[in-house]
């Protein structure tokens, strides 16, 4: 592992940060766009939103519904959470499709049952 944090697109497996501090952004490798960087699922969540204006959705339910998406499931590849690695404690973003609007992914997300 590189000497500081490290950032890969659950996408697409790119690397999008590698030893440095991770910001809001798009990946190299698919163009998603990426934001949080909270402490745990719900706090990179809650910043994702405010990162891209999303007012009106609960964290709580948006990285609930993030955690029953399957890989085959409709929202599968286009909106999901994940974890940075670091040493310590890591901090959690949101990823989503170069095609797709966070506000309505997200929204989807929230009411996902699986």
């Amino acid at each position: 592992m590189p000497a500081g944090p490290q950032l890969i697109c659950p996408l697409c497996r790119a690397v999008v940060v590698a030893g440095a501090e991770p910001a809001p952004g798009l990946c190299p490798g698919c163009g998603a766009r990426y934001a949080g960087g909270g402490d745990d699922a719900r706090g990179g969540v809650a910043a994702a939103l405010e990162w891209w204006g999303v007012p009106g959705l609960d964290a709580d339910a948006v990285s609930g519904g993030l955690f029953r998406i399957l890989p085959d499931d409709p929202l599968g590849g286009v909106v999901t959470v994940t974890s940075d690695r670091r040493d310590g404690f890591y901090r959690w973003w949101v990823f989503v499709a170069a095609d797709a609007e966070p506000a309505s992914v997200l929204a989807r997300a929230a009411t996902y049952a699986g």
